[in-house]
């Protein structure tokens, strides 16, 4: 049956036991992120790494493991100290990496400070400024919570962006993660793959605000060295809120969301590491 929870090993992941020596005769891939890796509001099959797996066993007719060591909450510059303090120990035939465009907040993130700055505006809302009239009617409160949202938005969009600047101390902590995450890939002749998520809280269309993100991602990976998979293209034109776990409340990927990540990353793979199995004759086949 399947596998359903959240199974914790031994080292606090959330993964199936996993020693550092790898089997004979198997072939492994480590994957490494935050709380779109591990899978936060999905089950645990559904996340991408379990699927990926399951998937690279079906399409090539190998026995694959995938070793999740996502946690929620990292950042690049974690992740890399994690490469290189525990990952490569488990003998990954290629490393690779869910990167979410927060990777770049800095400990004084700007989601964090939006919240406050909501809930200090909303709570002045509530404290009787407002004229008792207008308060009581209903087309004044929509338009005004729909001007209010909107002035938000416009404010994340340029602050998220911000934080991407050439100089801004999080994009620079993460630039200088990749390339280290580069350099050791490349010491021990693993590949690195580097798969780019969209935030999913806007439209997936032209109307995207962060397109210029990925790109600005995906070059400073391929310069450390990795392959790259930006997987907006594979979500464009999907309505936003059938990907995420809750519209209303929780904007990570659902099972559907991480479904279509780990083709891509399946079919990626395909280049990145060339299988020894019958590759062609399962090309087709999407992960269970």
């Amino acid at each position: 049956g399947a596998r359903r929870g959240t199974p914790t090993n031994s080292r606090g992941y959330r993964d199936l036991e996993r020693g550092p020596a790898r089997p004979v005769g198997v072939r492994r891939a480590l994957a490494l992120g935050d709380s779109f890796t591990w899978g936060a509001g999905v089950e645990f099959d559904d996340a991408w790494p379990q699927r990926l797996e399951r998937g690279l066993k079906r399409r090539r007719g190998e026995t694959w493991e995938v070793v999740s060591l996502a946690r929620r909450g990292m950042d690049t510059a974690e992740e890399a100290r994690q490469l290189a303090d525990e990952g490569l120990s488990y003998g990954p035939e290629v490393v690779i990496l869910g990167y979410c465009l927060n990777d770049s907040e800095d400990a004084q993130g700007w989601e964090r400070r939006r919240a406050g700055e909501w809930a200090q505006a909303r709570a002045e809302r509530q404290s009787g400024q407002a004229p008792p009239l207008a308060e009581r009617s209903a087309l004044y409160r929509f338009v005004r919570d729909r001007l209010w949202a909107t002035l938000q938005n416009r404010r994340f969009v340029e602050n998220f962006r911000a934080q991407y600047a050439d100089d801004y101390p999080g994009w620079r902590a993460g630039r200088a993660a990749l390339a280290d995450m580069g350099a050791r890939c490349r010491e021990r002749r693993v590949p690195l793959l580097v798969a780019v998520f969209p935030l999913f809280g806007s439209p997936l269309d032209e109307r995207y605000p962060f397109a210029d993100l990925h790109e600005k991602v995906a070059r400073a990976a391929r310069e450390a060295g990795a392959s790259v998979v930006d997987l907006l293209p594979v979500y464009r034109g999907v309505r936003w809120d059938l990907l995420v776990v809750d519209a209303e409340n929780d904007e990570h990927p659902n099972e559907i969301a991480h479904r279509m990540a780990a083709q891509a990353l399946l079919t990626a793979l395909d280049e990145v590491v060339p299988g020894a199995g019958p590759v062609a004759a399962h090309g087709g086949a999407p992960p269970p």
